[in-house]
Formats: structure tokens, C-alpha cells, sequence
């Protein structure tokens, strides 16, 4: 952003612009969104916007770090507790993720399927961090068991080894796989993964 809104007015019009920004994407696709058609359907002028917004990437990243916090909420409200079996705790997150990526009618796909081109570190960032979550959670109730071993690198890994087989599921697969095999196989890949325990040294010789 140019600038930062200070007054609530001026927070409502960027707020405004950004879920136009959504709405348009929606509409017409990313290629033929435009700064001129964001204002109008804001029901802002092009000068208003550009005090805020220097071009339309300008607005797809504000949309973007938008999007990352409401899936943030949304997996904070998914049950993390010490009495949740691992499985189940990453299998709802997957789901959930599914679920995201058909919600707001088609905005997600749309971003998906454009997914190279776009600010998508902070989305990711939410993910791993959530991942992160999940994985302490685990260790703490198993550490006697399974010593935390590379827990950064696993979820590293875990987080986008997940995200690139669903966002290539949702953009190109042929519909010879149901997504609800794909979300079941996911989820024993990753909870297999990050509570398989690290190998011992006569392991590695």
C-alpha cells in the first residue's frame, strides 16, 4: 500500500476496494481485472484508489494477506487439544483446506489457478504455522517416545508437499482421483510423517 487508512472512513474505503477486488476476480477472472472496474464496483473513484493502492497487484496482495488471516481464524477453530489423535487433528485440517478452496464462489480456484503469479507467502506462512502447531501438540504428548527430531524441517515439508498436491489437484486434475481419497491419503502421509521417529544412528550406518 501507498499509505496507510487513519480514519475509519478512509479504513471502510480501503476495506471496500478489497472486496471489490475479490468481486471482480470472481466475475470476470484475474486477467481482465482492472483497477478502473475495482473502483467502480467499490463505489470509490480511480484517484481514491491510487492515493491507496499504487496498481491492481498493489490490491491483489492486499487481498491476498486478507485471505491468509481468515484462513488463520478459520484453523484456530479447528480442535487442537491433547486428546485428539494426530490423525484426526490433520485430517480436519486438510478438509478444511478443501473446503476453502471451494468456498467464495469460485474466488479461490480462480486464484489457484494463477497460484505462480501471486503473493502467496503469507498463505503459506499460516499453513506451516498451523502445521507447527499440530506437530508440538503431538511431541508434547509423545516426546518420552518421540523425541522431537527436525520437527522445522518436517514441517516445512509437510506444509508444502500438502499445498502443492492440493493446489494441482484443484487446478488440473482430470477427475479420475475423489478429492475425498486425496484428502485421506494426504492426511496418512503427513501424520505418519511427523510421528514416525527419527532414525538411530546404527539406522543410519
Amino acid at each position: 500500500m501507498r499509505k496507510r487508512p487513519q480514519q475509519q472512513r478512509s479504513r471502510e474505503m480501503v476495506r471496500a476496494l478489497i472486496d471489490a477486488t475479490a468481486q471482480v476476480i470472481q466475475q470476470q477472472g484475474l486477467d481482465n481485472t482492472t483497477t478502473a472496474r475495482i473502483a467502480e464496483v467499490a463505489g470509490v473513484s480511480v484517484g481514491s484508489l491510487y492515493q491507496y493502492f499504487g496498481d491492481k497487484d498493489g490490491l491483489i496482495e492486499a487481498l491476498m494477506e486478507s485471505l491468509a488471516e481468515d484462513i488463520g481464524v478459520g484453523l484456530k477453530r479447528l480442535p487442537i487439544t491433547d486428546n485428539v489423535d494426530i490423525n484426526a487433528m490433520v485430517s480436519s485440517a486438510i478438509r478444511f483446506g478443501f473446503a476453502v478452496l471451494h468456498s467464495r464462489d469460485g474466488l479461490y480456484l480462480e486464484l489457484v489457478r494463477n497460484w505462480h503469479r501471486l503473493p502467496t507467502n503469507r498463505v503459506v506462512e499460516v499453513l506451516q504455522q498451523h502445521f507447527m502447531d499440530l506437530a508440538r501438540m503431538y511431541f508434547l504428548r509423545h516426546y518420552r517416545d518421540n523425541p522431537i527430531h527436525n520437527l522445522e524441517v518436517r514441517v516445512f515439508i509437510v506444509t508444502n508437499s500438502v499445498l502443492f498436491t492440493m493446489v494441482r489437484y484443484i487446478s488440473q486434475h482430470g477427475g479420475m482421483i475423489r478429492e475425498s481419497e486425496l484428502a485421506d491419503e494426504l492426511t496418512r502421509m503427513v501424520a505418519s510423517y511427523i510421528a514416525e521417529p527419527p532414525a538411530s544412528e546404527e539406522t543410519v550406518r
